[in-house]
């Protein structure tokens, strides 16, 4: 019986011209678009990102003496079907479960942030436990309708995770725009840890670094790290659906990931890249800040 990942996943290109799926950390483009409510767009992202990614110096932030792309491999965009959202999680949960199964984790490149849900579901099917869900974003993603009568959203599916996944600790990053009553959900959470953008903008690297190693530390299960690019300012990110003013640069997002990477270690089972929008972006300039990120994730992500 053929698998779901060779049922569902194919993809003219690969990144960066990576070698298709037989060992290393798996890439995966999930171009999950179906709750979308103001700039359409994200599901043109995994495919306009590999086209291009042929065309950039392959070069991270920080030398660490290795190739990043050595340890990884594509496996391709996952077939999708527009506007069937629970059918589409349940596919992302399957396709995901099976590849962290056979090569130890997964990056996705989606895509709305939703997908984060089918994720989350396949890191405790995968791994037997859910530890810790690492939510970087502009928004909290934790209302309970959204738009108003619709339960399962781009804006509502944290909720989701924390009530049907259960993570052992949750930490919010980089937001900055929420209402009353999602704000009063996540303060509500035990174990969980806020850190709005002002907060990151205000602390040191020590500090900051201190605060994810002890978050980490006191949690023993697999950790999920979701990035939701317009945590970035528009200025250096435009090309999203939600932009909200007052974002991270990208050396204060780097600090972030760079930490949950070095401290997780192989702990970190997926990796979630989320909510690029390409006809959204003029020019295509935020394409070069997609292409570091993914290079910096790949960089720091310990060999398993």
């Amino acid at each position: 019986m053929a698998s779901n990942i060779d049922f569902y996943v194919t993809s003219q290109y690969t990144l960066f011209g990576i070698p298709r799926c037989g060992s290393g950390t798996s890439i995966l483009g999930i171009p999950m678009e179906d709750t979308v409510s103001f700039r359409p767009g994200t599901r043109f992202a995994p495919g306009v990102i590999r086209t291009w990614s042929q065309y950039f110096e392959f070069t991270p932030t920080e030398d660490l003496g290795i190739d990043p792309l050595s340890k990884a491999c594509d496996l391709g965009d996952i077939s999708l079907l527009q506007g069937m959202v629970e059918k589409n999680l349940e596919r992302i949960n399957s396709v995901v479960s099976e590849a962290i199964s056979k090569w130890g984790r997964v990056v996705s490149i989606g895509g709305e942030h939703t997908l984060s849900l089918g994720v989350a579901k396949a890191v405790r099917e995968s791994q037997g436990s859910y530890g810790i869900y690492v939510h970087i974003d502009a928004h909290l993603d934790s209302r309970e309708e959204w738009p108003v009568g619709q339960k399962l959203s781009h804006a509502t599916f944290v909720r989701h995770i924390v009530n049907e996944v259960g993570p052992q600790a949750i930490a919010f990053v980089g937001f900055r725009s929420y209402d009353k009553d999602e704000v009063n959900f996540v303060r509500g959470l035990e174990n969980s840890l806020l850190l709005p953008t002002r907060d990151i903008k205000l602390m040191s690297e020590h500090e900051l670094r201190l605060l994810i190693r002890g978050l980490i530390d006191s949690y023993s299960g697999p950790i999920h790290l979701s990035i939701d690019v317009d945590v970035l300012d528009p200025s250096i990110m435009p090309g999203v659906g939600n932009p909200e003013g007052f974002g991270l640069n990208y050396g204060e997002l780097l600090r972030v990931v760079k930490a949950v990477l070095d401290y997780g270690g192989s702990r970190v089972r997926a990796v979630d890249i989320v909510e690029y929008s390409p006809p959204n972006d003029p020019g295509l300039a935020s394409l070069p800040m997609i292409i570091k990120l993914i290079l910096d994730v790949l960089n720091y992500l310990k060999i398993i």
